[in-house]
């Protein structure tokens, strides 16, 4: 689960990632050479019913973590 903040109206949306490999994000496109095989584009809308605009997220799997194993 990660929490993301509306950059709208600041309501706090709690999103999945679209599988265990894409576990950071970011609202734009991450540096090429930063992150380990693909990037997954999602578009999520916010939940607040006065708002209800789309949010688009970058999942991607950095590349310090496979630096770490």
């Amino acid at each position: 689960m990660a929490v993301l903040e509306c950059p709208f109206c600041y309501v706090i949306l709690e999103v999945e990632p679209p599988d265990r490999l894409h576990s950071a994000f970011s609202s734009a496109k991450p540096i090429q050479n930063s992150y380990y095989g693909d990037v997954v584009k999602k578009k999520y809308e916010c939940q607040n019913p006065d708002c209800k605009k789309s949010i688009t997220v970058f999942w991607y799997a950095p590349l310090e973590y496979f630096n770490r194993i």
